[in-house]
């Protein structure tokens, strides 16, 4: 456990930082056809904060081999504390996508928190930190959207109370960067150079990156869409989506707290991510079948365990990969795949819902993750047994 006990104020921070963030998801689709945008249109509101962020992931990568995981800690949540404020007073649908440019511009957080749980725990345990970090979003993402249902009420929805307890947590979660976090030592720069130009030229980095960029494009698809078709199908509204969100976290926080930590090291990174692109794959056809708001914890739950083993699986597969000096480049750039996918996801998604209906997201995407399980299971023969 020693190498974990540097991590735990990181992952304190890690926690309150997401929690933010999960207050204004179920609001923001809401907010947007409140001000006048069309419904099929609110699940942009995610593609403009991921085109932000895809720009900036390798660059806050990069700045954190250089000069730093701490520094690019605190400049990201100074920012994100800032954009929160600005959406607690937009007056306008074009001052909200602006407020979540920045937000995305400003999002080097998760890159610089990945690399610094690289740095500091050992190959045993880094699986394990990986997983801790992944808990706290999942802790994040089943209080947050908890809040923000609550703050923005039912009848008479009040879309600034949430982004001020939004810009609330983040500053909490800078506080505690600020006092708690020590920075681990940085890596030589001429070795960061040489990295951020080679990089894309590991095939096996790149194939990794093809397969986490598929599996978030489909999920954030899903994430999307997600509050226009729950109000379409049976009347929800942000405050019911937030609940939902909410449960969806709690999952996430069971499987990367305790169960990630416990199947990669029996069964290697490798398996586990075959493993949740199948459950993707199921929560997918699980949510074609929900007849009844109920029924709706089935896909959310699925959802939750696919997801919550694939990203901290993932993230310690690539950092084993990638030399130890250049880790912070590596996942910066899975970051990017990520936030790329979180582009086109919620903007293809959007486009096939409003084409096609409800449902036809969520059957593409099946299509989509039983390619992406067969994908995995072809990557999967490429690595060491110890990973795999």
């Amino acid at each position: 456990m020693s190498s974990l006990r540097p991590i735990l104020p990181l992952i304190l921070a890690t926690v309150f930082s997401i929690i933010g963030l999960g207050i204004i998801v179920p609001v923001l689709p809401f907010q947007v056809t409140a001000l006048g945008g069309e419904s099929g249109a609110a699940p942009l509101i995610f593609s403009a904060f991921s085109m932000a962020a895809v720009i900036s992931a390798p660059v806050w990568g990069w700045l954190s081999d250089r000069i730093g995981r701490k520094p690019v800690l605190l400049a990201s949540a100074l920012a994100t504390v800032l954009s929160y404020l600005w959406l607690a007073n937009v007056e306008g649908l074009a001052e909200v996508y602006a407020s979540r440019v920045m937000a995305g511009l400003a999002a080097g957080w998760f890159t610089a928190a990945a690399a610094y749980v690289s740095d500091v725990t050992s190959d045993a345990d880094r699986a394990k930190g990986m997983g801790m970090l992944g808990a706290a979003f999942g802790v994040g993402f089943c209080i947050g959207p908890g809040l923000g249902a609550w703050a923005v009420g039912g009848d008479a929805p009040n879309y600034a109370l949430p982004a001020y307890a939004a810009a609330g947590c983040a500053a909490l979660g800078l506080l505690i960067a600020v006092l708690f976090v020590k920075d681990p030592a940085r890596h030589s720069d001429d070795q960061i150079v040489r990295f951020a130009t080679n990089v894309l030229r590991n095939n096996n980095i790149s194939l990794l990156l093809v397969l986490h960029f598929t599996i978030h494009l489909v999920f954030t698809a899903m994430e999307g869409v997600f509050a226009i078709w729950a109000a379409a199908e049976f009347g929800l509204g942000a405050r019911d989506v937030g609940y939902y969100l909410a449960f969806s976290g709690l999952i996430t926080v069971l499987v990367q707290g305790g169960l990630v930590r416990r199947v990669v090291p029996i069964f290697g990174e490798a398996r586990v991510i075959i493993f949740a692109a199948g459950t993707l794959t199921a929560t997918m056809l699980a949510i074609l079948i929900v007849d009844a708001p109920i029924m709706i914890l089935l896909p959310m739950g699925l959802l939750a365990i696919g997801m919550g083993l694939h990203n901290p699986a993932m993230q310690s597969l690539l950092s084993q990969i990638a030399p130890k000096a250049m880790r912070g480049g590596t996942l910066g750039n899975a970051q990017s795949a990520q936030s790329f996918a979180r582009i086109l996801g919620p903007a293809w998604g959007a486009a096939v819902f409003s084409a096609f209906g409800p449902d036809s997201p969520f059957i593409i995407g099946a299509v989509i993750f039983v390619g992406a399980t067969i994908f995995a299971y072809y990557l999967a023969r490429r690595f060491p047994k110890t990973v795999v």
